[in-house]
């Protein structure tokens, strides 16, 4: 019986001594610069792209469908155009509209007009001397007492009227003539400015009811079905580009220091080949605790960082893939 009882003691002093042998190899590990030769594991990562029109509208057209290859430039989906084409088509009225009567305003009257208002102007002054000889011959009544006053102030005051009525002819005759005033041209060229503008977003955004794929990738997958009333800014579907591929794992706290951007990193996954390179592109800032706890110094290791590196070759792999990382090259 006792001598079961000192074989486990020795064996677990054994197994004591062989753990502190290792702590203290790892230590020295650590003081030359390299990172701890213990795998880390992580897995890949991808980070998806949300594609989504910054309109509303029926979903009229779906290209593609979930797990589909795509090209840079490949439709992907359309919303309904009908709105913005009508936009269009009321932006180019408008504009048509405003050009034509600056025209108007830059040219001087027709002959038709310009006789019209001589005309205007010969009928008013033969109205202006019946008026006047009417003012003189109501001025002699009232002063012989063979009319009254009232009379005489109702003839002066028509007097006045048509002298001011050719004096408004004569005026826009002289406008007809001369063209139009600058101030008017000036608005009218900042009203087609604006029109221009007006039309230019209407084109805008009948183009962003289309959507295509910002690079070659894989859709990843799909939210609306063709014919649903899709809201501004949802995402309709979801793309994976190679370049937004990665290896996320974690290491300790005791490690971080021997990591830098732009450090190579070894790692093997199932199905891969026997040797995998990427190259560390992220290091978080911020500590995490797998599982959560409360820091203590006993259990310091605890306390890990996720690291993030870009894969050499990203279409060989999955997001979802679990990996090891076998090494890591020494720090600089």
């Amino acid at each position: 019986m006792r001598q079961g009882i000192l074989l486990k003691r020795m064996l677990f002093i054994n197994f004591m001594k062989n753990r502190i042998l290792f702590l203290f190899f790892a230590l020295f590990l650590l003081s030359c610069g390299n990172t701890p030769p213990i795998p880390y594991n992580g897995y890949i990562e991808g980070e998806l792209i949300f594609l989504a029109s910054p309109y509303s509208g029926i979903l009229q057209k779906k290209a593609v469908e979930r797990g589909q290859q795509v090209k840079k430039g490949q439709l992907l989906f359309e919303l309904d155009p009908n709105p913005e084409i009508l936009a269009i088509e009321q932006s180019k009225a408008d504009l048509k509209q405003a050009r034509k009567i600056l025209q108007d305003l830059q040219n001087p009257s027709r002959l038709p007009e310009l006789a019209a208002l001589h005309a205007q102007i010969a009928q008013v002054t033969e109205q202006i001397e019946l008026a006047k000889l009417r003012v003189q011959r109501y001025r002699q009544l009232v002063a012989k007492q063979a009319a009254s006053k009232d009379v005489l102030d109702e003839a002066e005051t028509r007097y006045k009227e048509l002298q001011n009525l050719k004096a408004q002819y004569e005026s826009n005759l002289e406008l007809a003539l001369q063209g139009s005033r600058e101030e008017q041209i000036n608005a009218q060229k900042a009203r087609i400015e604006a029109l221009a503008a007006n039309l230019q977003q209407a084109t805008w955004r009948l183009q962003q009811k289309s959507v295509v794929a910002p690079g070659d990738g894989i859709i990843f997958d799909t939210y609306y079905r063709q014919g649903e009333f899709v809201a501004n800014q949802k995402p309709i579907a979801s793309l994976l580009t190679p370049d937004n591929i990665r290896i996320e794992f974690f290491v300790p706290a005791r490690a971080l220091s021997s990591l830098h951007i732009g450090q190579s990193v070894n790692f093997t996954c199932d199905g891969c080949a026997d040797r995998n390179e990427a190259v560390i592109n992220y290091i978080s800032p911020e500590a995490e605790y797998i599982p959560p706890l409360v820091y203590t110094y006993e259990n310091r290791d605890y306390l890990v960082f996720r690291v993030k590196a870009a894969l050499k070759n990203p279409q060989r792999f999955k997001p979802g893939q679990p990996v090891t990382i076998t090494g890591i090259a020494n720090g600089a």
